[in-house]
């Protein structure tokens, strides 16, 4: 098991995202939205204006995406879908990854424990 984070920098991919990853089988999941960091920084504290490119305001949403994956291999499926619809995130900052082993995990539906 899984524990997968994903940051979606441009916020205007967020519904492409989430039916890619309805399409995989990653349903049970969390968006929380919110702000870039760095964009942040550079709104509302002048201070880091010199440090950090401007760019479009609306690059100053983001959204989280958290979810339990109970393989790998899904997550390979949601680049592949991604891709397919266009979406590079090799090539353009649009997202980011992050998939982190899972110790346990108990809920209503599962109780795993990995190996430690």
């Amino acid at each position: 098991m899984y524990y997968l984070i994903i940051q979606l920098f441009k916020t205007e991919y967020k519904e492409d995202l989430l039916l890619a990853l309805t399409s995989c089988g990653i349903e049970k999941g969390s968006l929380f939205e919110g702000q870039n960091l760095d964009k942040l920084l550079q709104r509302d504290y002048p201070l880091f204006t010199g440090f950090v490119r401007s760019e479009d305001e609306r690059e100053r949403f983001s959204a989280l995406v958290t979810a339990v994956v109970d393989r790998k291999e899904r997550v390979d499926e949601l680049i592949a879908l991604l891709k397919e619809a266009d979406i590079d995130i090799r090539k353009e900052e649009i997202l980011r990854i992050v998939l982190l082993p899972a110790h346990r995990i108990l809920d209503h539906e599962i109780d795993w424990e990995g190996e430690a």
